[in-house]
């Protein structure tokens, strides 16, 4: 009884982990796609205007290096947005690798469950 009940425990745990690894993929494709669609805009980081509400509380110069910041990374992240449909090719292999990773731990952990709780039963019918 207690075998089954720890084989439950490690399926609905696997449940879990599936959902969460479905989920993460699909959030992450999800970015990537809308993220590359960014790639060939250009740049309004100079036309950028701060609300009159929040500007008041901002200094002008953290403003000015906020955009100085940007005008000098816009070229590499310009460059990584190009490249996100390529990678896009990997993140399902890579999901299923991390999922089987997972997946075998999860079972490893049944299979350890099962041999204690079946060792502590044959222990505990011989005395």
């Amino acid at each position: 009884m207690f075998a089954a009940i720890s084989w439950f425990l490690v399926l609905t745990l696997l449940a879990f982990w599936s959902l969460g690894v479905w989920v993460t993929h699909a959030l992450v494709a999800w970015s990537m796609i809308g993220v590359s669609a960014l790639a060939g805009q250009p740049q309004t980081m100079v036309g950028l205007v701060l609300p009159e509400s929040i500007a008041q509380w901002v200094p002008a110069d953290l403003i000015l290096v906020i955009k100085s910041t940007a005008a000098v990374v816009a070229p590499f992240v310009e460059s990584a947005l190009a490249a996100l449909p390529s990678l896009a090719d990997w993140l399902a292999p890579l999901a299923w690798g991390i999922w089987g990773l997972g997946a075998m731990v999860l079972v490893i952990i049944g299979a350890v469950l099962h041999a204690v709780i079946h060792a502590t039963m044959r222990k505990a019918a011989n005395q």
